[in-house]
This record gives structure tokens, C-alpha cells and sequence, in this order.
């Protein structure tokens, strides 16, 4: 027969906290503070939470003060970028603190999550929670269902905030009230009623770079010579990267134009921002501030990038990437059909070499006859190319000399001038036809009259103006890649030997037709063209 069952009943110990100072014996105690803003009545908040926690736990027998806590003007949406709540929390972990009081759970956290993981996170090491205006203690039993219906309710209040905020800049971007961001933006100041005003010198620069790119060249070179001349770029140092340079090219402000809304925010709590490519709405403004460049200029750097990107992405190689690492890469097109020519193998005396083929021919055959040819005979016709115009190469460059004369012509650096002066002038104008506006001197319809016909005048000159310093420039290039080819000529001597630096600093690209008539375009403007044996 079984032994009667005993059960005893084993009362639970009081719960006592592990992080008690045993020497004193007193809870180390600290305290949080959070303003969400840094306006001075904010600012004014926060340095009373400040001071009434530190004279509230100093004041306490029980307790030992530790420190107060706090992250001043900063949204309480993301705990992970607030430092001065991740710092209390480390202290937490590491046995330093023992209690933490906090206003409101507003003030600890506006997101539920958050402030459900974190408060559990602390309750699991021994720590208790004070909100003092809701009156919870998370170390109590009923702590933990006040805790979440009061966090949810403060998460709520965080959505409407930012939906209120978010309808009044809609509103105000409707009405065309918006400051625009000059931070970084090279090329404006603000002037002392905080409107966007041109710096001539970085205008400069901005125009350079737009006309470099439209007449050919990458970022990566228009970076380059921005540094070789030690122009500052807009984080004000030498070093100019290529994200900035496309960066700088698709800046629609720089017509005098903005766009409002290019990222949104997916939501509230997470606070991640995403381009905006038509979820929400988006405010387009002319007119906004003086342009730049024209809008022309503008569409015409957009329609070169896309061009551009269009040739990576047909190119059969992963994802469009082009190989470079070939001297030919990039550098030869099909004079039957005009695609471009990739490396690829020929076989030849019983043997696979290298080889470059029409890119049209290599998908289909019916897109183009071309047939492939040999690397060699590339490096064979250019080394006869160079045979032939080292014995007269000084008429290849007098012949390219007239041609910048009689197609460019010297730039008008007097109108040039002219131009800056009459724009200087009206742009006065305009801000004095502002000010007799602001103080009542000249009628609404008045001012909107005169005010559009200086911007047109204005727009007019700029367009000119960009006319003559786009010939400028395209100008002053040739005469370097001029400069370039006679330095090169005069270094080659006479070899059997393929130069590929040689190569590049000459020619601009290579036209093949007929299979074993290359046609060789030098960089400054002059062409030959070289039959070959067939290999």
C-alpha cells in the first residue's frame, strides 16, 4: 500500500533586488530626461526635470544618487538614437544602477515596443521603472498592464504628432512657403532675409561641370580637374568625389527650381526615409531662387546620364559593368551597323586568340555581317598609324588648330563681361522691386509684371551666357588634348611594340569597316585610316 501523499506549502520570499549598495544600504537611483525639441521653452523643461530628480533622490535617505540621464531636443520615437538613454541603459547592465525614475512614458519612449523591451530588459536584471506622472511602478504586479495600455496610448500620440506635422508642410509646400536647404549646395548663399542669392565664383564652377559632362567627359575626369585646379568642392576641402559630381548634375535647384518630397518616411516609429517615386505627394516650385544654369543645360545633362546609362546596361557583361581594363574596351565601334565592340576569341592557325567583335554580330547575325578581328591586327594598324604621322605629325596638329578657329572661334570674353554686369544689375532690380513690395510702395499686380520681365531678361542672358562659356570650354579642351598629342608624339620613338598608354593618350575611338579598314579618330579632331592584313 502507497504512503499518503504530503504536500507542503513553501511561501514565496519577498522580492529584493540584487543591485542593492550593500555597504550603505540604499538603492542607487537615477533618473531620465528628454525634451523632443530645442525651442527655449523646451529647453526650459528639460532643465527643470533636470534639477527636480536631482533633489528629489538626493533628497531621499533610501537612496544613493547616481547621475540624471538625458537626451535634450531629441525624438523619443527611436530609443537606438538617443545616446544619452543608451548610456543609462549600459550603466543598467553593468550593475550600476539599482532604480530609474522618468516623468512620463512619454519621456522614456514613445514607442511601444521600445518601451515595453527596454522596461522588461530592466525588470529581468532587478530594476524598477518610476513614471511619476501616471504613477506606475513597473516593479509592482499591476505595473506591467498600466505600462502597456499607457504606452500604446503614447505611440498613438507620436502617429498624430507626425500627421499633423506632415499636413501642415503639405500645406505650406501648396501654398509655396518652404525653406529651401543651402547646406552643402554650392553655388548659393542666403543674403539677411534668408532668400537664396549666387555666389559668382561657385556659380562658376557649377556651369563647368554641367558643360563637361553634356560635352563628354566623366565624372571621374571632371573630378580630377576640379582637384588639378584646387577648386573646393561643397564640403569646402580639395577632394572632390564622383557621388558629388552626379549629385551636383541632378540637382533640379540649380535651374532655379525645387522639388518637395523627394523621401518620405515610411513610418513614424521606424523613421527610415525612402525616395519617393510617386507613394506620396510631391511639390514641384519655379521660380523659387535664381537658376544657375538654364533649364536646356539641365535636360540636356539629364538625357547625357541617361545615355550613358543606357550603354552600361546593354553591355552583355553582369548588370551592364563594363571592362575597362583593355586598352580597346569601350574604344571601338562598327562602321556597318554602330554598335559597339566587345573582347571576345577568334580561331586562328589552329589556335583561340584574342579578339574584338561587333556586339550587334555576337547576338545575332542577322543584325550585323561584321566578323570578328584579331587584337594583333589592332595593335598592327596602330603601330602603322604612328609610323606614317611621326614623319608629319606637326600639319595633323596645325590642321586640328583651324578647325577649333573656324568652328569655335574665340570665346567674346567682353560679352562675357557684359553679361555678369547686366545680370548683376538686374538682380539689383529685382530685390528693390521686392523691398518696394514688403513696404506697400508698388501694387501686387505691379510687382508681378515687372518682376517677370527681369526674369525673363535674366533668363535670356543666362542662356547666352552659357552659349558662349560652353564654347569656351569645349575650346580650351581641345587645346589640352592638343597639347597632350604633342607631348606624346614627341615621346614615341620608333618601335614594333604596342604603346597602350600611347594609345589612349591619342586616340578617341576607332571605327572598323570592311573587317580590315580602321579608321583611327584622334583626340584632336583628326582621322587616318589603316588597312591591315587580315588575321
Amino acid at each position: 500500500m502507497m504512503s499518503e501523499v504530503v504536500i507542503t506549502k513553501i511561501n514565496a520570499k519577498p522580492i529584493t533586488t540584487f543591485r542593492t549598495n550593500l555597504n550603505e544600504g540604499k538603492l542607487r537611483v537615477a533618473a531620465y530626461a528628454r525634451v523632443s525639441t530645442d525651442k527655449d521653452e523646451q529647453e526650459d523643461s528639460f532643465e527643470r526635470q533636470v534639477d527636480y530628480y536631482t533633489r528629489y533622490i538626493q533628497s531621499n535617505d533610501n537612496w544613493t544618487f547616481v547621475r540624471i540621464y538625458s537626451d535634450p531636443g531629441i525624438s523619443g520615437t527611436r530609443a537606438d538614437k538617443r545616446p544619452g538613454f543608451q548610456e543609462m541603459m549600459q550603466a543598467c547592465r553593468e550593475g550600476k544602477i539599482d532604480k530609474v525614475l522618468c516623468k512620463s512614458i512619454a519621456r522614456f519612449s514613445r514607442n511601444t515596443v521600445d518601451a515595453l523591451n527596454y522596461i522588461r530588459e530592466l525588470k529581468d536584471m532587478g530594476i524598477g521603472v518610476m513614471f511619476e506622472t501616471q504613477n506606475i511602478d513597473t516593479s509592482t504586479p499591476c505595473g506591467d498592464v498600466l505600462l502597456t495600455i499607457l504606452a500604446a496610448t503614447a505611440e498613438e500620440e507620436s502617429r498624430t504628432i507626425s500627421k499633423n506635422i506632415k499636413w501642415a508642410m503639405q500645406k505650406k509646400f501648396e501654398k509655396g512657403d518652404f525653406m529651401l536647404n543651402y547646406n552643402r549646395f554650392l553655388g548659393y548663399t542666403r543674403d539677411n532675409d534668408h532668400n537664396l542669392v549666387i555666389v559668382p565664383e561657385e556659380a562658376e564652377t557649377v556651369r563647368r561641370i554641367y558643360i563637361e559632362y553634356i560635352n563628354g567627359a566623366s565624372t571621374n575626369m571632371i573630378a580630377n580637374g576640379l582637384m588639378r585646379d584646387h577648386i573646393l568642392s561643397p564640403d569646402g576641402n580639395e577632394k572632390w568625389h564622383t557621388s558629388t559630381i552626379l549629385s551636383m548634375l541632378k540637382n533640379e535647384k540649380y535651374t532655379g527650381c525645387a522639388l518637395m518630397m523627394k523621401t518620405y518616411k515610411t513610418d513614424v516609429l521606424s523613421r527610415t526615409r525612402i525616395k519617393n517615386e510617386g507613394q506620396v505627394e510631391q511639390y514641384y516650385a519655379e521660380n523659387t531662387h535664381p537658376a544657375i544654369i538654364t533649364k536646356d543645360i539641365f535636360q540636356k545633362a539629364q538625357e547625357e546620364m541617361a545615355r550613358r546609362h543606357k550603354i552600361r546596361m546593354d553591355h552583355p557583361n553582369h548588370r551592364g559593368m563594363v571592362a575597362v581594363k583593355y586598352p580597346f574596351s569601350q574604344k571601338i565601334r562598327c562602321g556597318c551597323c554602330g554598335a559597339q565592340y566587345i573582347r571576345g576569341q577568334i580561331y586562328s592557325n589552329g589556335e583561340m586568340i584574342p579578339a574584338w567583335w561587333c556586339y550587334s554580330r555576337r547576338r545575332s547575325q542577322k543584325l550585323c555581317s561584321q566578323r570578328g578581328i584579331s587584337e594583333a591586327s589592332i595593335e598592327k594598324a596602330f603601330m602603322m598609324l604612328l609610323n606614317e604621322i611621326s614623319k608629319d605629325y606637326e600639319s595633323i596638329i596645325e590642321t586640328s588648330k583651324a578647325t577649333i578657329e573656324s568652328t569655335l572661334g574665340d570665346a567674346p570674353m567682353v560679352e562675357l563681361e557684359e553679361i555678369n554686369k547686366k545680370i548683376r544689375d538686374l538682380q539689383k532690380e529685382m530685390l528693390d522691386l521686392h523691398t518696394k513690395k514688403t513696404s506697400g510702395r508698388i501694387i501686387p499686380d505691379a510687382y508681378a509684371k515687372q518682376g517677370s520681365k527681369i526674369s525673363s531678361m535674366i533668363d535670356n542672358l543666362n542662356k547666352r551666357k552659357e552659349e558662349l562659356l560652353f564654347n569656351k570650354s569645349k575650346k580650351e579642351e581641345i587645346k589640352k588634348r592638343i597639347d597632350e598629342t604633342i607631348k606624346a608624339l614627341n615621346s614615341y620613338e620608333t618601335t614594333d611594340e604596342f604603346d597602350p598608354q600611347l594609345f589612349k593618350a591619342l586616340i578617341e575611338d576607332i571605327t572598323i569597316k570592311n573587317r580590315n579598314e580602321l579608321t583611327f579618330n584622334f583626340k584632336v579632331g583628326y582621322s587616318k585610316t589603316i588597312v591591315v592584313p587580315i588575321k
